[in-house]
């Protein structure tokens, strides 16, 4: 019996020791990623050698320089590794650190794994503790698992401990927002152990810390408060584990009290906006992260952040992972800048103003690879992009997301501004890459610099689909610190007879230290179901006191019938007033509009036309050039034969009079000149040498010889009689001259019968 006894008791032992070893090999068998190496498709950052430092952690994991895609440097915080933890802070020996007392802007991609077992993920930290700050064990290690390497670890399940003490074990002076990759929802004692007895060798540590917020097992979630705050943290108990009292009848078991910590997740993200699925943020994703932060009022120490996070991503793989969006976007949290200083060990002063920035993020039985690309440094450059759409065939309306209807036809104008707003460092090496709306036909634009400077882009420039250009260099100090880049087109529907979507395109600025990106957001070309064929758009309107445009209107249903009365034409003369007009009688569909010369502005006018019928049809835009010849500032109006009287010969010398009414004016279309003119003359070398002189009369008498080289003023401005001003602008030079006065002609006792011509040259100046 005794040996059956021993038997079982060897076959008990045995199970338990079978059993023991199944679960601990369960444990060591990690989901690794499917494709493990998002570098070969990272998306484009900064290259940099030291702006970000490892953190001064003994088990630091975190690598800031092996990894690159190309010209992009990219920062692993953890690797494929169980039981890490990785810290990345912003290096401030290379004046990278967050001013808190200036707005900021930081832009990143995040990489959170591609597996179904991640852990734990990465929390964007603010920090002003130091380089060496970490979350911390009671015994001083390095945490790891659900303190993400900055909350305050929750390692003491046998005593009542204060919030106090596990906010004093966090990150001090800090600010975080998590990306949690891992539900740690344990909220029972007897969970804090392997078979819910309390001992330290079943102990497997607290993962309790999401108890309170119900997220599933293999689900991510976002939110953020401050690691070294006690408010942060919510201490639970229970009596659910159990110690074992070993009897010599067996053992007995007593429920025993036990202690566990949740934490308080302010701003809570489990879905996606505008959607109901879980996150998942371990989903092969190289995820796109903006940061912003506003400082305090005066007076207040309450900053105010804002993230998107997901506004686009790019897959590790684009050839095996389709693209998952899973847009977060939060803004006006507050930041109360005195929780950077409640710990008197700091890396700033209060009053320099600034912080640490950067990453944490560990490990625990599972892992993932947690990687970031950095796109800007504001305390280096700080900068901003932003991109509009114009339709000027609809008197420069601005579209919005709300209004974006345009019609085939149209001249858009897509504009884009970048700005270097702040920093140490000028703005430089910025590569620009325009993604081009499609279903357009591009005709050039210009880069207008805020130093006054503009460069052409041709329509050659634009015909790829995209327009790339390396930009000035934009300035700490002077000018130029902007650029706008103006690209004008056409529209060109591929489906004219029905609506046509144009997507939006984006617009990436890529300098040596920031990159900022825009999107242009899309339209719709709206159907044309009519015609506008123009006969002649570039029109010359010279002295003419009117021109007529015109076209040829029609259906894109050719079975459709023109009936001339049911159409209107409908136009506007340099983004005017819209104006209509009905077409002739007939069938013809001839359009004619009619401009008046006084409508038009000096040099070249647009005229942007289109036709509707009454059946609520519309046509395409035409857009019409019309030259308007430009006046000088001053110009001299003067007939270009004038004669004298038919001389009769006495044997006598004669003063000849002017022959009808002579026309020489000053035309001052400038209003602040200060003009003279001034009149010398020649024999034509074509006539015979007249026995006499050519002379000018003032109206005092005085005679002088315009002949010979002799120049004579004929008229001033500040002198010249306001009653023979006409129009204001037009001084009659000829009308103040009397019989015996002006331009007059001195006939010689002999000289001959016969024609003469003298060439007289006006010569008009301004005095400034």
């Amino acid at each position: 019996m005794n040996k059956n006894v021993k038997l079982r008791y060897i076959w008990v032992i045995s199970t338990v020791i079978l059993i023991g070893i199944f679960l601990n090999n369960s444990q060591n068998v990690y989901a690794v990623d499917e494709y493990n190496d998002p570098t070969d498709n990272a998306p484009t950052g900064l290259n940099f050698s030291d702006y970000f430092m490892k953190g001064n952690v003994s088990t630091n994991s975190a690598n800031t320089t092996t990894y690159k895609n190309g010209n992009t440097s990219i920062v692993q915080v953890t690797g494929t590794t169980k039981k890490q933890q990785g810290y990345v802070w912003s290096n401030p020996d290379s004046l990278n650190y967050l001013n808190l007392k200036e707005r900021q802007t930081l832009s990143m991609w995040i990489y959170l794994g591609h597996t179904d077992a991640p852990a734990d993920g990465l929390a964007f930290v603010l920090q002003n503790y130091g380089s060496d700050a970490a979350a911390r064990t009671k015994s001083g290690g390095q945490a790891i698992g659900q303190t993400m390497g900055v909350w305050g670890d929750d390692d003491n399940y046998q005593s009542s401990t204060t919030p106090s003490e596990i906010a004093a074990k966090g990150i001090q002076n800090s600010w975080a927002l998590e990306f949690d990759t891992f539900a740690n929802n344990l909220n029972t004692g007897a969970g804090l152990f392997k078979d819910g007895l309390a001992t330290d060798a079943s102990y497997v540590g607290n993962s309790s810390f999401d108890s309170l917020i119900n997220v599933g097992d293999g689900d991510s979630h976002i939110a953020y408060n401050y690691p070294g705050d006690p408010g942060t943290y919510v201490q639970q108990s229970d009596s659910t584990a159990r110690v074992e009292k070993p009897g010599i009848f067996g053992s007995t078991y007593t429920n025993v009290q036990t202690y566990w910590y949740s934490m308080i997740h302010n701003g809570l993200v489990k879905t996606p906006d505008k959607s109901s699925n879980n996150l998942k943020l371990s989903n092969g994703m190289w995820h796109h992260v903006v940061v912003s932060y506003l400082p305090p009022d005066a007076g207040s120490t309450i900053g105010h952040l804002s993230y998107i996070f997901d506004d686009k991503v790019k897959s590790q793989n684009s050839s095996s992972i389709p693209e998952v969006k899973e847009p977060v976007s939060r803004s006006n949290i507050d930041i109360d800048t005195s929780e950077f200083y409640k710990n008197s060990k700091q890396q700033f002063s209060k009053d320099v103003g600034k912080v640490l920035w950067g990453f944490t993020g560990t490990t625990g039985v599972s892992y993932a690879r947690n990687m970031v690309v950095f796109e800007s440094i504001p305390s280096l450059v700080e900068g901003s992009a932003s991109a509009t759409i114009y339709d000027d065939s609809q008197a420069g309306k601005e579209l919005t997301t709300s209004d974006d209807s345009v019609y085939n036809g149209d001249n858009m104008r897509f504009v884009y501004n970048v700005k270097r707003d702040s920093g140490e460092m000028d703005w430089k090496g910025i590569n620009a890459t325009i993604n081009l709306p499609d279903n357009m036909t591009y005709n050039g634009g210009t880069i207008a610099y805020s130093d006054g400077t503009t460069e052409n882009i041709g329509a050659t420039d634009l015909s790829s689909g995209a327009f790339t250009k390396t930009l000035k260099d934009l300035l700490k100090s002077g000018d130029p610190n902007s650029a706008t880049i103006t690209i004008n087109g056409v529209t060109n529907s591929s489906t004219p007879a029905s609506d046509k979507t144009v997507a939006s395109t984006t617009a990436d600025f890529d300098g040596t230290d920031l990159i900022k990106n825009v999107d242009m957001q899309g339209f719709t070309i709206k159907a044309t179901t009519m015609k506008l064929t123009p006969d002649i758009i570039d029109l010359d309107i010279g002295s003419k006191p009117s021109i007529a445009a015109t076209a040829t209107a029609s259906y894109a249903d050719t079975s459709v019938v023109m009936n001339n009365s049911k159409v209107t034409a409908h136009y506007k003369i340099n983004d005017g007033t819209e104006k209509t007009q009905s077409l002739s009688n007939g069938s013809d569909g001839k359009v004619s509009i009619n401009i008046s010369k006084t409508d038009l502005n000096d040099g070249a006018n647009t005229v942007v036309a289109y036709v509707t019928d009454t059946d609520g049809n519309r046509s395409n835009s035409v857009t019409y050039t019309i030259n308007k010849p430009t006046p000088a500032p001053i110009l001299i109006d003067a007939d270009s034969e004038m004669s004298f009287r038919t001389v009769h010969s006495n044997g006598k010398n004669q003063t000849v009079k002017r022959n009808g009414s002579w026309k020489v004016n000053v035309v001052d279309n400038d209003g602040n000149s200060n003009w003279k003119l001034d009149a010398t003359a020649v024999q034509d070398s074509s006539s015979d040498t007249f026995d006499g002189d050519l002379l000018y009369v003032d109206n005092t008498g005085v005679t002088q010889s315009i002949l010979n080289g002799s120049i004579i003023q004929i008229a001033d401005k500040s002198t010249f009689p306001s009653n023979y001003i006409s129009d204001g602008t037009t001084y009659q030079i000829a009308n103040t001259w009397d019989n015996d006065d002006g331009m007059l002609l001195k006939s010689n006792a002999d000289a001959k019968a016969g024609n003469y011509k003298y060439d007289v040259t006006w010569d008009l100046t301004d005095s400034i």
